[in-house]
């Protein structure tokens, strides 16, 4: 059974970011995460699909093992994993590169 808290440490570490950080992106509060470590809390889906969000990453990627990217082909992975590791503005950067190359 995969450990919810472990997983956002490890993509808080992936991104860059503390719990503090990830906390004020998402609406949860420190203690809450804290709750949750110790196992007196549990996540709901809406809880995770807000972490979800805040990385940029779906649902199905959140509970997918860190290194694992089904069914993509090998462009669509190195791509995924490129974008998985920008921060916010850089990957606002990318789309609006690559919807202005849409229109070439």
């Amino acid at each position: 059974m995969m450990n919810i808290m472990k997983r956002v440490d490890s993509l808080c570490a992936r991104h860059g970011i503390s719990r503090y950080r990830l906390s004020q992106d998402t609406g949860i509060s420190q203690s809450a995460f804290s709750k949750m470590d110790r196992s007196q809390a549990t996540l709901s889906m809406e809880t995770i699909n807000r972490i979800c969000n805040a990385f940029g990453i779906s649902l199905a990627q959140f509970f997918t093992e860190e290194d694992t990217l089904p069914d993509l082909t090998k462009e669509q992975s190195m791509l995924l994993d490129a974008w998985l590791n920008l921060d916010a503005p850089k990957r606002a950067y990318a789309l609006t590169m690559i919807t202005e190359l849409q229109k070439i």
